[in-house]
C-alpha cells in the first residue's frame, strides 16, 4: 500500500482531480463534415469531460493542448483531406499535444460535446478556401466504355465501365457542392466515340477520362495516371495525383505516362486515370466499396488543389 500511495502523490493532481478521475483519451480520427459550410473535423474522445487550449504556432499549425492521459496509439494520423495534412501528437507530463498541420490556411473552433459518452471534443477546420479554389471551374468527367463497351472486365463479375461510372458519379456530387460547373462525356449507357468525348473538353479547366487498367497477369495492382504531354506541368500534376492517390486510397502506384490521346486537348490539362487494376483480385474488391470511390475523388481533387496553390503562390511571388 505504501508504494501505491507514493505513485500516486507523484502523479499529483491535475485540475483538482485525483489519478481516477483524470480524463482518458481514448481516439482521435477525422473526417470532412458536409453542411453548408464545409468543415475538416479532428475528433479526440474521452472518458470525461476535457481542458484545453487551442493555440496557432505557425500559419499552417494548430496545436490543441489537452489535459487528460492516453489511453489510445499516439502515433501520427495521416489525414491528407486536402485541408488538414497531418496530426501528429506529443505526450508531455500533464496531458497530450496533437499538433494539427495543415496544406491550406483555414480558421478553427474548438467544440466539447458533453452529452453522452465517450466525450468529444472537436477542433472545427473550414473549408471555405476549397469552395473559392474550385467555385465556377467548368471540370469534365469523362467514364470510360459504356454501351455494348464494357471494357476491362474483374475476375469476379465487375465491368469498368460501371465502376467508373459509380466514380464519376461521385465526381459530379462532390464538385457541384464546391460550386463547380461539371460536364458528363456520356450517359450510363452511351458509348460516344473519343473526338466526341474530347470535344466538351475543349474549352474546360479540367479534363479527366476515368478507366481502369487490365492485365492478362492477374497478380499485377496498382493505379497510374496519364498526361497529356502538351500541357507545360502535366507530368508534375500526374506525379502529385499518384501520390495522393496512392496515400488515400492505399493502392499500390504503377507509375504516371505521356498519353498521345490526351494531345486532342491541346495544352490543357487533362488526365486520364487508372484507378486501379481490375483483372486483379484485391483491386476489384475495392471497387466494391463506395469509400474507395469517395477517397480517390478526394485525392485527385486534393491533388488538383495543391497544384493550383502552389502555381498561384509561383506566380504571385514572381509579380510581387
Amino acid at each position: 500500500m505504501r508504494g501505491r500511495k507514493t505513485e500516486v502523490s507523484r502523479l499529483e493532481k491535475l485540475e483538482g482531480r485525483t489519478l481516477e478521475e483524470i480524463s482518458r483519451i481514448t481516439n482521435i480520427y477525422s473526417k470532412i463534415q458536409e453542411g453548408t459550410e464545409d468543415e475538416s473535423w479532428v475528433i479526440i474522445e474521452a472518458t470525461a469531460p476535457l481542458v484545453w487550449e487551442l493555440l496557432r504556432p505557425e500559419p499552417l499549425v494548430y496545436c490543441l493542448k489537452v489535459k487528460g492521459r492516453a489511453n489510445m496509439y499516439t502515433g501520427p494520423l495521416a489525414v491528407r483531406d486536402g485541408v488538414v495534412r497531418e496530426v501528429s501528437i506529443n505526450t508531455e507530463r500533464e496531458g497530450l499535444s496533437f499538433f494539427v498541420r495543415l496544406e491550406a490556411p483555414a480558421e478553427a473552433k474548438v467544440e466539447l460535446q458533453t452529452g453522452k459518452l465517450p466525450v468529444r471534443l472537436i477542433l472545427r477546420l473550414n473549408r471555405s478556401c476549397w469552395r473559392d479554389f474550385f467555385r465556377d471551374r467548368h471540370i469534365v468527367i469523362d467514364p470510360g466504355h459504356g454501351g455494348t463497351d464494357g471494357g476491362h472486365r474483374g475476375p469476379v463479375d465487375l465491368w469498368e465501365k460501371d465502376v467508373v461510372w459509380v466514380t464519376a458519379q461521385e465526381f459530379k456530387r462532390q464538385l457541384e457542392r464546391l460550386g463547380a460547373r461539371v460536364s458528363l462525356t456520356r450517359s450510363r449507357e452511351e458509348n460516344p466515340s473519343w473526338v466526341e468525348r474530347v470535344r466538351l473538353g475543349e474549352k474546360a479547366d479540367l479534363f479527366l477520362s476515368l478507366h481502369t487498367h487490365g492485365e492478362a497477369d492477374r497478380r499485377v495492382r496498382g493505379a497510374a495516371v496519364l498526361y497529356n504531354p502538351t500541357f507545360p506541368q502535366g507530368e508534375r500534376l500526374a506525379q502529385t495525383m499518384l501520390e495522393e492517390i496512392t496515400a488515400k486510397t492505399k493502392v499500390p502506384g504503377r507509375g504516371v505516362f505521356p498519353s498521345s490521346e490526351l494531345t486532342l486537348l491541346d495544352r490543357r490539362p487533362a488526365f486520364t486515370i487508372e484507378m486501379v487494376t481490375i483483372t486483379n483480385w484485391v483491386d476489384e474488391g475495392l471497387l466494391r466499396n463506395p469509400y474507395f470511390h469517395r477517397k480517390l475523388v478526394l485525392a485527385t481533387l486534393s491533388s488538383f488543389f495543391r497544384f493550383g496553390r502552389e502555381v498561384s503562390e509561383v506566380a504571385n511571388h514572381v509579380c510581387g
